[in-house]
């Protein structure tokens, strides 16, 4: 794609917009996915359930059905991604507060119909941030926008996540929340950056399905997704149980998971962007897999030996290497995801690929329970390191068919 005249190489700020940006829909978004888990387990909730909680994030699955809508309408007094950003952050703080006032002693129902107003307008406010992102840098700096995407995403685990979990265990559900929608109302001052000047042709362009589904290298895409993140997900959505139930409090699991993790994550992104320099987004995502394989296979081989139990520290530090690893696989797949977009239609675009990833990934969170009850968690991290070697295996024809869709677009 060629930089369209109205773009000037990316600045610090304008990276640090996006990285506010994504910190915006990241804090309910860990919240719900690092936090809530943890809570739920130490109040005794069955792994199934925790793991159903995943369900929560069917909105972001499903927004691709409204994403044309928001590439195509908005107020031109407010601007094109900026309508959809003021609108949807003061969604996400009105939702929040909500939950403060009302929490689980009101009843499931309640809680749940709350849950997935905030999920669906944080879901809608991600695909004019995509939009945005990828809107306004140039091919070449996609792997600084990811990189920006992957810092956000960091930030909104270590604040949503941890500090959550931490307010939650000294101060209370309420006085957590609280804080939660504090720090959401924060980064709307990051919407008034917001450079929504678009090229003439994205503003005449009506955006739809039809022509993304028309390009190869977007089903091959569709399909890569399919392989690689199906595997990813039960291991992921497990890792705070199994902390839990090796009688980790939640105030240790906070600190790794998003303090720790997020630091660990943060680095990640900012060397996948340099690495990036030098090598294809696919083929970093298949050596980040390679290193998925064999630290999935490394837990299991800490459960079985019983150096876990021995020692916290090692299962810790595993736990923060496939963070670091996931963080990696992360920014060189969205970086990806942003090169095979339209600018004509890049929310649209964007949201397709990232709700099959995340539809993947859900469902695979939503059956990780079951797996891990049945199996146990040595034998359940083993079959997932066997399956992630298998998983790359697969995707490098897939890859290859994607470069060359690329190479002739």
């Amino acid at each position: 794609m060629q930089r369209p005249s109205e773009q000037v190489p990316v600045t610090r700020l304008a990276l640090a917009v996006i990285v506010v940006l994504y910190l915006a829909h990241a804090l309910p978004l860990y919240f719900f996915n690092v936090a809530m888990p943890a809570i739920l387990r130490s109040q005794g909730v069955d792994l199934r359930w925790i793991g159903m909680l995943s369900l929560l994030y069917i909105p972001w699955a499903f927004k691709f059905l409204w994403a044309p809508l928001v590439d195509r309408h908005y107020l031109h007094s407010l601007g094109r991604r900026r309508t959809w950003l003021w609108l949807t952050q003061a969604a996400l703080v009105a939702g929040i507060l909500l939950l403060a006032m009302t929490g689980l002693e009101h009843g499931l129902l309640l809680f749940v119909l709350v849950s997935l107003w905030i999920s669906t307008f944080a879901a809608t406010q991600d695909i004019a941030i995509d939009g945005y992102t990828v809107e306004s840098l140039a091919s070449e700096d996609h792997r600084l926008g990811s990189m920006a995407q992957s810092i956000g995403v960091a930030l909104g685990s270590m604040f949503g996540g941890a500090g959550v979990l931490w307010l939650y265990q000294v101060l209370g559900w309420q006085s957590a929340l609280l804080t939660l929608a504090g720090l959401s109302a924060l980064t709307m001052l990051a919407v008034a950056r917001v450079d929504d000047r678009l090229p003439a042709q994205a503003e005449a362009a009506k955006p739809g399905f039809i022509a993304t589904f028309k390009r190869p290298e977007i089903r091959w895409a569709l399909l890569l997704i399919l392989v690689y993140r199906l595997v990813e997900a039960p291991a992921m959505a497990m890792l705070t149980p199994m902390l839990v139930d090796r009688q980790w409090s939640l105030t240790q699991i906070g600190l790794l998971m998003s303090v720790a993790g997020a630091s660990v994550g943060l680095l990640a992104a900012v060397a996948a962007a340099r690495l990036l320099q030098g090598q294809r987004a696919a083929t970093l995502l298949l050596r980040a897999g390679w290193l998925r394989s064999l630290a999935y296979l490394a837990v299991a081989g800490l459960l079985l030996s019983g150096l876990a139990d021995g020692s916290p520290l090692w299962l810790g530090a595993m736990v923060l290497v496939l963070l670091a690893i996931r963080y990696l696989a992360m920014t060189s797949l969205y970086a990806l995801f942003m090169q095979l977009c339209s600018r004509q239609q890049a929310g649209t675009d964007f949201t397709v690929l990232v709700c099959f990833e995340l539809l993947v990934f859900f469902v695979g969170g939503s059956l990780s329970g079951f797996l891990a009850k049945g199996l146990g968690y040595e034998t359940y991290y083993l079959l997932l390191g066997a399956l992630s070697v298998l998983s790359v295996l697969l995707c490098k024809p897939i890859v290859r068919r994607i470069q060359a869709g690329t190479d002739n677009h």
